[in-house]
């Protein structure tokens, strides 16, 4: 969808996502930024043994950490008894989720050292940095608690871990948007696929999930709302909706001619800002005209 205004000095405003779909890597974790430490336990390695090592997910973590003093702890096995998260009952649905919005919750476990929890919330309800994973560097922070094993840090002056993408999840109908995703908006993997548009807003289901906009609501999709520019462009200023499970970017070019390239504005990957809107300010004044859009960007995508 192109929704291209032309205006003097100013901007157009659309919307593009590129849509990338990668098959697992054995694990997510960079090798060389990849320990943990425990003052109880040492350093802990999170890339394992590649082949079985953590996977940070876009809905969920699987694979296995290991440090040499405990073993092998389980951080779930990608396949959450709901098709979307794990539910952590402490049966048979147990791991660690990821938010989108970059916050680890939930339970590991090792067989020598009981349950890990990844939490923001102490035994008396305090908060404290809980475990979370940078949307634009993948580098994990905060704190992991394990009754048996004391504090494990993320991120350290010497050491931090890193995960170098965010997997989507499998997509075992084809359709070009992930089980997790159809799931939680439908229920169920029949009643959105990628090129149909569910909500009737103009917007293809699959560029709602690169969006991560609501496909069942029409008033949920990416869209620049506001724009402000002085008569030379030396001042302008975009508001667009955004999600805090995505990175944006701004993008520009002088003509709509097909051999016309967008470019970056200039303002990088952009961080949403807390809420519904993001709001950025910039310069151009290059041109007598220029058009721009928003692209949203899933964070990390392999």
């Amino acid at each position: 969808m192109r929704n291209l205004l032309r205006l003097p000095k100013a901007a157009g405003a659309a919307f593009s996502i590129a849509m990338t779909f990668n098959a697992f890597a054995a694990t997510t974790i960079n090798p060389v930024n990849r320990f943990a430490y425990g003052a109880n336990i040492g350093w802990v390695d999170w890339r394992g043994d590649v082949a079985n090592g953590a996977v940070i997910g876009e809905f969920v973590c699987s694979g296995y950490i290991y440090a040499a003093n405990v073993g092998w702890i389980h951080l779930g096995d990608g396949s959450p008894a709901n098709g979307v998260r794990y539910a952590n009952n402490f049966a048979t649905d147990v791991g660690v989720n990821h938010d989108g919005a970059g916050n680890l919750r939930g339970f590991a476990y090792g067989a020598n050292i009981g349950w890990l929890n990844f939490t923001n919330r102490d035994a008396t309800g305090a908060t404290y940095e809980g475990p979370k994973v940078d949307l634009l560097t993948g580098r994990l922070s905060g704190y992991v608690y394990g009754a048996n094993v004391g504090w494990i840090s993320l991120s350290n002056a010497v050491a931090h871990v890193q995960t170098d993408s965010i997997p989507a999840g499998p997509d075992s109908d084809g359709d070009g948007i992930p089980d997790n995703w159809e799931l939680q908006y439908a229920g169920n993997l029949t009643t959105l696929n990628g090129g149909g548009d569910f909500d009737n807003d103009g917007v293809p289901n699959s560029q709602e999930y690169l969006a991560d906009t609501d496909p069942t609501n029409p008033n949920s999709n990416l869209r620049i709302v506001n724009f402000v520019a002085n008569s030379g462009g030396t001042a302008n200023a975009i508001t667009f909706t955004s999600r805090p499970t995505r990175l944006y970017e701004v993008q520009e070019r002088t003509t709509l001619t097909p051999e016309s390239t967008w470019i970056d504005s200039g303002l990088g990957a952009i961080r949403p800002d807390s809420g519904t809107m993001t709001t950025r300010s910039f310069t151009d004044a290059a041109s007598p005209a220029r058009f721009f859009r928003v692209e949203a960007n899933r964070p990390l995508s392999p």
